[in-house]
């Protein structure tokens, strides 16, 4: 009888570690980066605007919601906003179209979020149309990630600008 109810706790026991990597975690990862934007003397012509590297930290993130980064799931962008910071009072109002790519170590560039015909009476904050259904996964998973502005302005800009670019993902992982 005791090998019984040893056998049943044994089963017991693996059953329901089985069925806790079932359960999934769903946390959002906010990123904040800054970027200049040079001066611009010509209009309607195109500029790409590298960003600096964005360190990830996803191991320290799973950890903290009791997961790993290889139970890491899915990585979805919901929101991506540009806002204009210095000079204080600069409007956006100079963009004319605005395309944002991500890319990473052996991973290709890809586009992530755009805004076409940016209307001219935009103020200090842009809202990016996001690309939501491309699973960016594969680039939270690395230490770092670059992201890559590329403009074309509609009045010539005579001094850089500051602008913070926000990003906002929604990650899902498996619990160990």
């Amino acid at each position: 009888m005791k090998k019984i109810y040893l056998a049943f706790g044994l089963i017991s026991m693996i059953l329901l570690n089985s069925c806790h990597l079932d359960e999934k975690i769903a946390f959002n990862l906010d990123f904040n980066n800054e970027a200049k934007i040079p001066s611009i003397i010509g209009v309607n012509l195109p500029i790409e605007i590298p960003i600096p590297a964005i360190t990830t930290n996803m191991s320290k993130e799973l950890s903290a919601n009791n997961s790993k980064i290889e139970y890491l799931n899915t990585a979805f962008l919901k929101e991506l906003t540009i806002t204009s910071k210095d000079p204080k009072d600069q409007d956006l109002d100079f963009t004319k179209k605005i395309e944002l790519y991500i890319k990473a170590d052996g991973l290709k560039e890809i586009k992530i979020a755009e805004k076409l015909d940016i209307s001219d009476a935009i103020n200090t904050e842009l809202n990016l149309d996001v690309f939501d259904d491309k699973d960016l996964s594969a680039y939270i998973k690395k230490d770092k990630f670059e992201l890559k502005i590329k403009t074309t302005s509609r009045k010539i800009l005579l001094h850089s600008t500051k602008v913070n670019i926000y990003t906002k993902f929604k990650v899902t992982a498996d619990i160990f």
